[in-house]
Parts: C-alpha cells; structure tokens; sequence
C-alpha cells in the first residue's frame, strides 16, 4: 500500500471482549503505545477518514475509511 491509500473498516477483524476490542483500535501493535488518531469527515459521502500513528515509535500508520449510515 501507498502513503495515500485509506482501506475500509471491516468489523471481522475486532473480535474478543470489550477491552480486548478496544486495545486492538487504540494501542500500537509494535511498541503498545496508545496512538495518536485523527479523524477527518466527508459528509457529502457519508465517510470519515481515519489515521493513526504511534508517537513513541513512529509505526501503526493505519488508514481506515469508517462508513456512516
């Protein structure tokens, strides 16, 4: 994947209990981090645009398309 490709959010890939859900969206998958996540919405097209990044280590440059309906 390019610097600019944004994938589509699939819920099949958070699985477990709550807490196990929320570490795997909010913690960095290297170091353990919390990341740093910026949110920026299109609501002509019912989206926002995800990014996360890891402030300690630099990783976890995730890009996800977050669907509103």
């Amino acid at each position: 994947m390019s610097d600019i490709d944004f994938k589509f959010e699939s819920f099949e890939e958070y699985f477990g209990g709550a807490e196990q859900v929320k570490k795997t969206m909010d913690e960095c998958k290297v170091c353990g981090s919390k990341l740093l996540l910026s949110h920026m919405p299109d609501y002509k097209n019912l989206l926002v645009q995800e990014t996360a990044r890891c402030m300690d280590c630099g990783c976890g440059n995730r890009r996800v398309i977050h669907v509103l309906n």
